[in-house]
């Protein structure tokens, strides 16, 4: 029952639509800019510049970074709530009931996980295939498939990086979910998840 309680707990701090929340206070809905039409920080930059998209991406980061944080520094978690708990605020921020389960993609809330766990390792590794990303979109004139392989790429090695630098089978869980709701949050689309 207590992992039940935990990861409805971090389910509905996942799920709060920040980018989509401050871009009503300013008179925009994040969703109808960009070419995928999500309530992320990506938007938010297209509809408003850094004065959208900062806050969006700072709030969208600490939804996954403090209730992650918090529960497991703080409570001796069994494997299973562990996972739970930490995968939360991912599925939230992806599926989240308040937008009829269409959320953004997961990414700068999965750094948010990641960094509540530990402080530099899978963020620093993140980040570099991201940073691989922009550059990539700068010479590839924007192309959405560019990003969307670049999220699959890193998806796909999160696992990988995980157990091989932590040895460790709770860790190694989160990273084949984490990676699962990713790939899955770039193509719902096609698959027809959340529409």
């Amino acid at each position: 029952m207590i992992n039940i309680i935990l990861f409805l707990l971090c389910f509905w701090c996942g799920a709060v639509p920040f980018s989509y929340l401050i871009g009503l206070l300013f008179g925009k809905d994040v969703r109808d800019f960009g070419q995928d039409h999500n309530p992320g920080p990506t938007n938010s930059f297209k509809a408003g510049g850094v004065a959208l998209g900062i806050p969006s991406l700072v709030l969208d980061f600490l939804k996954g970074a403090i209730p992650v944080f918090m529960l497991t520094s703080t409570y001796d978690l069994s494997p299973v709530a562990f996972v739970l708990v930490c995968i939360a605020p991912v599925v939230g921020h992806i599926f989240t009931p308040l937008l009829k389960f269409k959320g953004g993609k997961g990414i700068t809330t999965t750094f948010g996980i990641w960094s509540g766990l530990m402080l530099w390792e899978v963020p620093v590794f993140l980040g570099s295939f991201f940073t691989l990303s922009i550059i990539l979109k700068h010479f590839s004139k924007g192309s959405t498939n560019n990003d969307k392989l670049t999220v699959v790429i890193a998806s796909l090695m999160l696992p990988l990086v995980v157990f091989l630098t932590f040895h460790n089978h709770k860790l190694f869980a989160l990273a084949v979910i984490n990676s699962i709701l990713l790939i899955a949050a770039q193509f719902r689309e096609v698959f027809g998840i959340g529409i």
